[in-house]
């Protein structure tokens, strides 16, 4: 039976791939992972409201990254700590002209933060108990590092936490 998802068209929700991959207009890389080869219809409509509302949960995202920087404890403090330790100190000049103190080159570069991809996993694949996992990454001129800043979300769209990963 097919089923349209945004973005991706028209699956068969009978005999569903294991993975599907698309990159957005906006150059987002978007997958789904499928742990059965089915999805029932109430779930496929579900998993495209998800997929309607990238935009606003990347908002959503956003802020709460924000107030996680803010607390200072943190992984998004931590993952800008790594990359105001690790740049050149030229390059990173070039990125936070005019910053003085780490706190305000961490502020700008959460500002410059690039929404790269989202995964989705309806039905727990990999045993996953996030149904998505939006990966962000600074880009620092053309170059996006291997360090991503994660955050996960539950089915009923809470976040349930922010990793810094590789």
């Amino acid at each position: 039976m097919q089923h349209s998802l945004p973005h991706f068209g028209e699956i068969n929700r009978e005999q569903l791939e294991e993975y599907y991959s698309v990159t957005t207009a906006a150059g987002i890389n978007l997958d789904l992972n499928f742990e059965y080869a089915r999805i029932e219809v109430d779930n496929a409509e579900v998993l495209g409201e998800w997929l309607n509302s990238i935009e606003q949960l990347d908002m959503q995202n956003r802020a709460a990254l924000q107030q996680d920087f803010e607390i200072g404890e943190g992984e998004t403090r931590e993952y800008f700590r790594f990359y105001i330790e690790e740049l050149q100190e030229e390059r990173m000049a070039s990125l936070v002209e005019g910053a003085n103190s780490d706190q305000e080159k961490a502020a700008i570069l959460l500002s410059k933060l690039k929404l790269r991809r989202v995964g989705f996993y309806p039905d727990g694949k990999y045993g996953t108990t996030s149904y998505a996992i939006f990966d962000y990454t600074t880009d620092i001129d053309g170059w996006s590092g291997d360090q991503l800043l994660v955050v996960k979300r539950d089915a009923a769209r809470e976040i349930i936490e922010i990793v810094m990963e590789s």
